[in-house]
């Protein structure tokens, strides 16, 4: 059985673009790197905090994938409702035919999901 049959969603990965403003401010908003990522997405739950790389990061939500999406630490997925902050990427086969993507959910009044 392959990865692709169990994806249920569809994901737009965003990465955000600095430039500078008409008063010389930072101005950041988001531009889309790969659209229709085929993706399930799973709740972390406390218990699997042993399974993250780094013990200090807030994970909400892992996002399973069969495409490497070559997303970056503070890139964002959406799915259409909610945006969903990297935090990290691993490689769970050696095939390069499934990826996790671990996340935080953002929370629509967040400034960072603002474009």
């Amino acid at each position: 059985m392959t990865l692709q049959l169990l994806t249920r969603r569809t994901l737009t990965l965003q990465r955000a673009v600095t430039t500078p403003g008409p008063s010389g401010e930072i101005l950041r908003s988001w531009q889309t790197v790969l659209t229709a990522v085929s993706a399930s997405i799973l709740t972390f739950h406390a218990h699997q905090w042993k399974v993250a790389a780094r013990r200090t990061m807030n994970i909400t939500h892992v996002i399973i994938t069969p495409q490497n999406t070559a997303a970056q630490f503070g890139d964002r997925l959406f799915d259409g409702v909610l945006f969903y902050r990297v935090l990290y990427v691993i490689n769970l086969g050696d095939r390069d035919q499934a990826w996790a993507i671990y996340t935080d959910q953002l929370d629509p009044q967040d400034a960072i999901t603002e474009s």
